[in-house]
């Protein structure tokens, strides 16, 4: 049996985001299916939608879209159409970090992880990441001028988290941090 990885994507969950912010979570959904890895996400609109989009475009994927769902959430914006496997949780997830949070499950699951601009809830994840170290790489995607829940570059960097600026970069890193594992 071949366990497949599994690569969280995190962001917005903006239900408008700009097309601006669109490509490069498109592009890394379509290459965690393309490299026939699991796509993880909170299963909501936003970053966590144009992941799932870009992955459910490779048709020959093996991998499939999965979205930890928070308890309360509304029917119709979660899980977003792009959620094949939806766990629905009993976590309402008041604090992003707390015992009662989601987001732990997102961290624990993940080989590695990718951040896009985000809010509080992003942040959150981040910081989990950081504190599982080597159990979860996770690298950040941002501009200049971008955050992820008040953090720019320097304040990420600071943590630990790398930062990226395109597509190439995000993929060497996803490369590397997989090396090894069960792909």
């Amino acid at each position: 049996m071949i366990r497949r990885n599994v690569i969280t994507v995190i962001g917005s969950s903006a239900a408008e985001l700009p097309e601006s912010q669109q490509p490069l979570p498109y592009c890394v959904g379509k290459w965690i299916a393309e490299a026939q890895c699991h796509l993880l996400t909170g299963g909501g609109p936003g970053v966590m939608a144009v992941a799932g989009k870009g992955f459910c475009s490779v048709s020959s994927r093996a991998g499939v879209s999965i979205g930890v769902i928070p308890d309360g959430k509304l029917a119709g914006t979660y899980p977003n159409s792009w959620i094949e496997l939806p766990i629905f949780t009993h976590l309402k997830g008041e604090n992003p970090k707390g015992t009662d949070s989601r987001n732990h499950i997102n961290v624990r699951s993940s080989h590695a992880m990718v951040a896009f601009p985000g809010g509080e809830g992003t942040r959150a994840e981040v910081e989990l990441a950081v504190t599982r170290g080597a159990s979860c790489p996770i690298v950040a995607c941002l501009s200049e001028q971008e955050m992820i829940g008040g953090l720019g570059t320097e304040a990420l960097r600071n943590l630990g988290v790398p930062v990226v600026r395109d597509l190439d970069a995000i993929i060497d890193f996803l490369n590397t941090a997989l090396e090894g594992t069960t792909r």
